[in-house]
């Protein structure tokens, strides 16, 4: 079953017009939205409860009732789950948190990235990174720094559609393409 992207787009809008531009909350909903998703995609019963068009619309709006008080949900958040399951567009859930992720960092000029390294980074390598990245990019990053040893060294750097291989590994897998060809 395809999603609904202009519906999609129009929840996550009229969502974040509902909540206040206060990066803390926006974060808070972003969490409840991914724990949505998750359950969607991971819970076949929940699937099959909010898609089967047998189960009647009081049922399945009683269900998201329940499953919100459960999840401590947000009331705008829980207006939002029962408006899709209202208009039987639940598979939507399977990417609300991303689409709203993606809304949330387009309005606060954000863009989430990943440092990889070999070893462990100094704090100040990290903010000498994310300064040049922030820089080229023009948006503020928010790194997640991660250590896989099998990079040999260097680092990779990635932030949105921003990508920068600078480790041994791709040094020494591109020099070997160089001397086969």
């Amino acid at each position: 079953m395809k999603v609904d992207k202009k519906f999609l787009k129009r929840i996550v809008k009229v969502l974040l017009n509902k909540l206040p531009e206060d990066e803390a909350v926006l974060t808070e909903i972003s969490n409840q939205l991914e724990t949505i998703q998750t359950l969607y995609r991971k819970n076949r019963d929940l699937r099959n409860l909010l898609l089967d068009p047998k189960i009647e619309v009081n049922k399945k709006l009683q269900f998201v009732e329940k499953l919100g008080e459960s999840l401590k949900l947000n009331e705008h958040v829980l207006e939002a789950l029962k408006y899709i399951v209202k208009e039987n567009k639940a598979n939507v859930l399977k990417v609300i948190a991303n689409e709203f992720k993606f809304e949330v960092e387009k309005f606060f000029a954000t863009v989430t990235g990943e440092i990889i390294s070999a070893f462990e980074l100094e704090e100040q390598d990290i903010n000498e990174i994310k300064k040049v990245v922030e820089n080229k990019i023009g948006k503020k990053v928010e790194f997640e720094v991660k250590q896989d040893p099998s990079i040999i060294g260097g680092v990779i750097v990635k932030a949105g559609s921003y990508m920068i291989d600078a480790s041994v590994k791709a040094f020494l897998r591109n020099l070997a393409y160089k001397i086969t060809r």
